[in-house]
Parts: structure tokens; C-alpha cells; sequence
């Protein structure tokens, strides 16, 4: 994977993170009521970008290093545990990454 592929994945997770929190205050008129609801629609950006991640992490494609890639994956969980927002999960574990790399 590129850097520009990269970049193209961190903006394109932002904007399906935006798009998810939108949506349901465009088509719904009142609140959701339904706690179950609520907790999937606050959880799926997260779920996104794991998909979208995880098997670059451990393919090890994403740097060409195995350290980096673990690294950054080690950050972006700990900051998703602690309720971070996905841009700054997504922007910490990337420039964790690269940080890793070249200090190596």
C-alpha cells in the first residue's frame, strides 16, 4: 500500500464516519429510542475501520514492517478502547506507524 493509498484510506473512513453520524439526523424526525440502536450506529465507524485495517496489520503491507504495523494497530486499540474519535485513532495509529519505521 502506497502513501497515497493510505491517505485515501484515513479519508475515506473519516468520511464514512461522518456520513454514519448524518444519516440518522437526516431521516429520522425524532430520536432513537432504542439503546441496542444507538450503541451499533456509535460502534460501526470503529468496526469500519478494523475491516478496513486489521488485514493489512497483519499482512504487514501497509509499511513493509512488521514492528510498524504492530505498533500502529497496538495505538489505534487503545485509543478506540479509550472512546476516542476516529480521526484521531486513524491519524495517531498512521503517524505512529511511520514513526516506528523510521526509526528503524
Amino acid at each position: 500500500m502506497t502513501e497515497r493509498d493510505l491517505l485515501a484510506l484515513v479519508l475515506g473512513v473519516a468520511l464514512a464516519n461522518y456520513a454514519l453520524r448524518l444519516l440518522p439526523l437526516a431521516l429520522l424526525r425524532r430520536p432513537l429510542r432504542s439503546p441496542r440502536l444507538v450503541a451499533f450506529i456509535e460502534r460501526l465507524p470503529y468496526a469500519i475501520l478494523a475491516a478496513m485495517v486489521v488485514p493489512d496489520v497483519f499482512a504487514a503491507s501497509t509499511t513493509g514492517d512488521a514492528r510498524a504495523s504492530a505498533a500502529g494497530f497496538a495505538v489505534a486499540l487503545a485509543l478506540s478502547l479509550l472512546g476516542r474519535s476516529l480521526p484521531l485513532v486513524a491519524a495517531a495509529a498512521t503517524a505512529t506507524a511511520f514513526a516506528v519505521r523510521a526509526l528503524a
